[in-house]
């Protein structure tokens, strides 16, 4: 009975020894499972989301914008938009164009210049005071605190036509020379006046070798988009009258009566680039902007405007076969002494 008695105290010490250990591992556990030694780490996630809040947005960089009118020219838009971009990115301006007549101006425009008569370039001046414009070939824009105008249609035209006449009789043989106006354009007279006297500025009195002997310049005017029983008669005439080289006004050049020319073997100086040309066109005598675009651009950049002035005269589309490099170099040097007022393309009263 007595070795009874210690055997069941010997039990109840070993399950109290197991109990004890059992609470022991029971309370450890949950220390260890309930809070993982990855979870104390921050995660990459939340510090990644917690930058990306704290970006401030960066804003627009400045703006020029080149508004071209839907009958702007091709030549001249072409011209100034590559010396747009050129100007932008050299002053680190964002370049963009845009067609149309009238523009909804984004807030971060710095310069906008209006290509094209369509546009109304004052009004979109007035409108937005803090933005520089520029207007090119339009004849209604006017100069004003915050908008420059490169071109006058009056000077600009007789430029053309002093420098059509004096190219026609530097290249032709016998100074055999005419010229063709459209007869409703306002410009009519000063382009007539102005190419007699840049062909007689090359050659005086023009007396020609060779017959037909009659006095040199000739000239004719002509209805725009005439038909063929129009001008058919003139070009008659011209051909027997021996005419080497003829001046086309730009807006009486078509490819039915540059075909026309063609064919009777007259030479071509046109002031607008035709469709199409043969072989007989000698080159675009051109009123191009980008000379005085460039030369004023830092005082448009920085908002110093109200400017006029006329275009450059530049020959394009020079035909190597009929303008040689030489009589090229007297064309520009021509070109420098009008620019410069040393020659005046109108009679002098």
């Amino acid at each position: 009975m007595e070795k009874f008695r210690y055997q069941i105290f010997a039990v109840l010490v070993v399950a109290i020894i197991l109990v004890s250990g059992l609470a022991a591992c029971d309370s450890s556990n949950p220390s260890e499972t309930s809070i993982p030694e990855a979870s104390l780490t921050p995660s990459p996630q939340v510090t990644e989301t917690t930058t990306l809040s704290t970006v401030t947005p960066v804003q627009s960089e400045k703006t020029v914008i080149l508004l071209t009118s839907p009958d702007a020219e091709s030549l001249m838009v072409s011209r100034v938009q590559e010396s747009l971009e050129s100007l932008a990115a050299e002053t680190g301006l964002i370049f963009a164009i845009q067609e149309g007549t009238s523009l909804e101006v984004p807030a971060n425009t710095s310069v906008l210049v209006a290509l094209g008569q369509d546009i109304d370039v004052n009004a979109l001046a007035a409108s937005y005071p803090e933005v520089s414009f520029v207007a090119v070939d339009n004849n209604n824009a006017a100069p004003s605190g915050n908008l420059s105008v490169i071109g006058d249609p009056v000077i600009d035209q007789r430029r053309r036509a002093f420098m059509a006449g004096y190219l026609a009789a530097l290249i032709s043989e016998d100074y055999k020379v005419a010229a063709l106006v459209p007869s409703e354009a306002n410009t009519t007279e000063a382009a007539l006046e102005s190419f007699v006297i840049g062909v007689r500025f090359f050659c005086g009195i023009c007396q020609t070798k060779y017959p037909p002997f009659q006095t040199y310049p000739q000239w004719d005017v002509l209805p725009v988009d005439g038909p063929a029983e129009t001008y058919q008669p003139v070009l008659d005439n011209f051909e027997n009258q021996g005419i080497e080289i003829l001046y086309m006004h730009g807006d009486l050049i078509s490819p039915s009566i540059m075909t026309a020319i063609a064919e009777r073997g007259i030479l071509v100086v046109g002031d607008q680039r035709p469709e199409a040309s043969g072989n007989n066109y000698v080159g675009t005598v051109f009123s191009d902007p980008v000379p005085v675009l460039k030369l004023i651009w830092m005082d448009i950049i920085s908002g110093n405007s109200d400017q006029k002035i006329p275009a450059s005269t530049v020959l394009v589309d020079r035909n190597p076969d009929h303008v040689s490099e030489g009589r090229f170099q007297l064309f520009i040097e021509m070109v420098e002494d009008l620019q410069a007022g040393l020659i005046y393309p109108e009679a002098v009263p």
